[in-house]
């Protein structure tokens, strides 16, 4: 099934949970043929760290940090390792596999989706890339998600904006990633689990030389709501389609 219009849904900020439980729904709703493709841009209304679907939490995260600062925990629908989020713009898309352009397999809804990102990124003055090479490794057994580099997630200078995961049905997709509007390594690294200090402070130091946040990269402090703008520019304008407000 081919569908000529978008649902766009700006959802504003949620907690862990009900962000990764809505992602998981449009993906199943998809699935069954109920709803049309769908991008979601959303927000978390306190720290959260999301997980893979095989990542084992009590081997990963520090629990007793994450209890002391009450940091929510849940697991994505998607792979991948550790994330913290906080102040930034998660996206999600939803789509048919036989969808065009999502009709050529993965790593070609990976590429429409990032041509789409750096859109929007152009609409407020940054200009990316997209990493073309194999996934760039991290320090060796870090939890940290962005401690590595994907094919087809964007970089800023060959520092990585934002990052990217999917989950795919038979008949449908969910990608969903973040684009990091501020940073916090000092917290992220605090939750984590590592056998030795040395461990902790080299993921620190990865994310610090290897990652970058909108706010980092430019002369002013851009905001959710025109990020959240800027990006539905992006994916109106590279994906063809008009995206109806729900």
């Amino acid at each position: 099934m081919v569908f000529d219009e978008w649902r766009w849904i700006s959802d504003g900020h949620h907690p862990a949970e009900k962000n990764m439980a809505m992602d998981a729904s449009l993906l199943a709703d998809c699935e069954q043929g109920r709803i049309s493709p769908t991008v979601r841009f959303y927000g978390w209304s306190e720290p959260a760290i999301t997980i893979g679907y095989s990542q084992k939490v009590e081997k990963e995260l520090d629990m007793n940090r994450c209890r002391e600062l009450d940091i929510a925990i849940v697991r994505r629908p998607t792979g991948g390792r550790a994330l913290l989020h906080h102040r930034e713009l998660t996206y999600a898309v939803v789509a048919p596999v036989s969808q065009v352009p999502f009709n050529r397999g993965l790593k070609a809804t990976f590429g429409a989706i990032s041509e789409a990102l750096l859109v929007g990124l152009k609409g407020l003055g940054i200009s990316g890339d997209i990493n073309a090479n194999k996934q760039r490794p991290g320090p060796a057994r870090s939890p940290a998600c962005f401690a590595s580099l994907n094919h087809c997630e964007i970089t800023v200078d060959g520092k990585k904006l934002v990052g990217s995961a999917q989950k795919r049905t038979s008949k449908a997709f969910l990608q969903h990633g973040s684009l990091v509007i501020e940073a916090d390594h000092d917290l992220f690294t605090s939750l984590l689990k590592f056998e030795t200090e040395s461990e902790r402070i080299a993921t620190h130091q990865r994310l610090v030389d290897s990652t970058t946040a909108l706010n980092q990269i430019s002369d002013r402090n851009f905001t959710f709501e025109e990020v959240g703008t800027a990006m539905q520019e992006g994916f109106q304008k590279t994906l063809g389609a008009v995206c109806l407000d729900i």
